[in-house]
């Protein structure tokens, strides 16, 4: 490497430390060494960050201004190496007064991420009490999409039923969110929050959607729920009326579902509070639970269906039993 370009490199080093401590002196001095300098023209390599994404992430407002009003162009929506604006940034890390700044500026509320994030979307990913829902307000006042869907049909209510935030939820449905959207995959907002055990938005998205909706392997949010190990999930469900007989596209019923897993207490559910026969079969295949369990290679589960009084010597479709399949992996 040249002399001049190991200068270059140590001086585009300090830049980016002295923004990450919020000193802009080392840009002001090669600004006044260099009119025709920008700051853009230093990032780090492996990201692609630049000194406004590291001020809007920071929340650093004063080198915000710095950069979009002593140098021109006012870039504010350069993209790093993830397409991720600096907007993207404040939006991801909570910090609602970068948000601001940098909409005051002209922001692209609904510049994509790779393609399929909005910053929107990503304020969703990151619930911290009042201030997320006060980003989230920000930019639909500025005319963020609120139903703009990602590459896999993720959509603002996918995230937040992942993610939590009822009050952004109660807000965005407030501006028109569609719940009832699927992703790509065929799942619900329901199943989502099933899967993850947030309570609270599952009896919320229960007054708009279907308790037995299907997604695209045929399961339903009651499957999701015990598949999560949510019990009282579960139970909210049932009690609004989800189909305990539904079966997936593998014919698998909840009974199967939850013998496939390692956690007594829900096999307990299925057999104690939903009444299901230990025998039951119900599948293509001709699989009991029992079945289930021991192909997954589950000793204690195996051993607590023989204890319930599960026919280990039934064969399904293949000719084998319960005793044969367990045998193999032990």
């Amino acid at each position: 490497m040249t002399h001049s370009k190991t200068r270059n490199k140590k001086i585009q080093e300090k830049v980016l430390k002295e923004i990450q401590l919020n000193n802009i002196s080392t840009l002001q001095t090669l600004k006044f060494q260099n009119p025709l300098f920008h700051w853009s023209s230093i990032s780090y390599e492996q990201t692609g960050d630049t000194a406004l994404h590291i001020a809007a992430r920071l929340g650093y407002l004063t080198t915000i201004d710095y950069l979009l009003t002593e140098y021109s162009p006012c870039l504010v929506n350069i993209k790093n190496r993830d397409d991720k604006t600096p907007l993207h940034e404040a939006a991801q890390f909570t910090q609602l007064h970068s948000v601001k700044k940098l909409c005051s500026y002209g922001a692209d509320v609904n510049a994509l991420r790779r393609g399929d994030w909005t910053p929107l979307m990503l304020a969703c990913t990151k619930i911290q009490a009042e201030v997320s829902l006060s980003i989230v307000q920000s930019l639909v006042v500025e005319g963020a999409e609120i139903n703009y869907p990602n590459k896999d049909g993720w959509t603002c209510v996918h995230i937040l039923a992942r993610e939590r935030g009822l009050d952004i939820l109660d807000y965005l449905i407030e501006k028109e969110l569609i719940v009832d959207l699927k992703t790509r995959n065929g799942r619900t907002a329901l199943h989502i929050t099933a899967l993850h055990g947030n309570k609270q938005i599952l009896c919320r998205l229960l007054k708009y959607l279907d308790v037995n909706s299907k997604d695209g392997c045929g399961n339903t949010p009651l499957h999701e729920a015990l598949l999560g190990q949510h019990l009282d999930l579960a139970r909210i469900l049932v009690e609004n009326k989800a189909d305990i007989h539904l079966t997936n596209n593998s014919g698998l019923s909840v009974l199967h579902l939850v013998a496939i897993q390692d956690k007594i207490e829900v096999i307990e559910y299925v057999l104690n509070e939903l009444n299901f026969d230990v025998n039951y079969c119900g599948n293509k295949n001709g699989w009991t639970a029992a079945h289930c369990a021991a192909r997954k290679g589950s000793k204690e589960v195996f051993e607590y269906l023989i204890m319930r009084g599960a026919d280990i010597n039934l064969k399904d479709n293949f000719g084998r039993t319960a005793t044969e399949y367990f045998n193999l992996l032990h």
